[in-house]
């Protein structure tokens, strides 16, 4: 058996947005290893299209990600290549945890097991309330991604995370805002709106100010070096934005930042 073909992942832009899709309603948008290696090719294309956020969807209406599609698991995870299957994950979790750019989760209906795992790859998740979310791979005999496992438990420490792990519990959106999985929950026909005010938001502040918090980030997870936060921090007093910043300050404007 053969990678599924079915399923993509396919980007688009509207102003300072990126946008990157998980489609393949026909599974619930389940992702498959094909799907799992576009997502990297998919992040460099918007991140160096000069785009200040991405924000990433399930397609149709009924799941942001139901998780890996199970149906390639016997030929295509097993134990002599299971780390072709893992690798894929690992590196689509890394290219959206590791944009330049700020990230957001938009999430409808379910979102679970590899479905969590690209959600708990972005910065911010906003929920609809029809949403659930689960860690399921308890009840598959298999391991939760590793990269992932460490983004849920910084995420909402170890206490919730033993609980979603060790049950294989499925959640709703109000509980996974109550410990803090999402930072906002809302009806499911606003929820674009909602989290478009998020993203106007951030596309108004300085990106190399985003970019070097984001840094900073991941240096406190272990995940940048003090030479990756001096740099990003260099950049920010080099920058245009740090003069227009000051300037908008002191004429008591609202600053004009053009990422320079």
């Amino acid at each position: 058996m053969s990678e599924t073909t079915n399923g993509e992942i396919y980007t688009t832009k509207k102003g300072d947005v990126g946008w990157l899709t998980i489609a393949n309603p026909q599974n619930r948008n389940a992702m498959n290893l094909s799907m799992y290696k576009m997502v990297p090719s998919a992040i460099h294309e918007l991140v160096t299209s000069g785009i200040r956020i991405i924000i990433v969807k399930g397609e149709g209406d009924e799941a942001f990600g139901a998780g890996s599609d199970i149906s390639e698991f016997a030929a295509l995870r097993q134990k002599e290549n299971s780390h072709i299957y893992d690798k894929a994950e690992l590196e689509a979790h890394e290219a959206i945890e590791r944009a330049n750019v700020p990230t957001i989760a938009m999430i409808h209906g379910a979102c679970r097991g590899g479905g969590l795992a690209i959600a708990l790859a972005c910065d911010l998740r906003y929920a609809s309330e029809d949403a659930s979310f689960a860690a399921p791979p308890a009840k598959l005999g298999i391991a939760f991604p590793h990269a992932a496992l460490e983004s849920l438990v910084a995420t909402v420490g170890a206490a919730h995370a033993n609980y979603l792990l060790l049950t294989a519990s499925t959640i709703g959106s109000d509980e996974a805002y109550r410990i803090g999985l999402v930072h906002g929950v809302s009806d499911k026909s606003q929820l674009e709106q909602a989290v478009n005010s998020i993203a106007d938001k951030i596309c108004g502040l300085a990106p190399q100010s985003l970019s070097a918090a984001k840094t900073s980030l991941a240096y406190i997870a272990g995940k940048a070096t003090t030479e990756d936060v001096e740099s990003a921090t260099d950049g920010c007093y080099n920058s245009n934005d740090y003069q227009e910043g000051i300037a908008a300050f002191l004429e008591k404007r609202a600053p004009n930042f053009d990422g320079t």
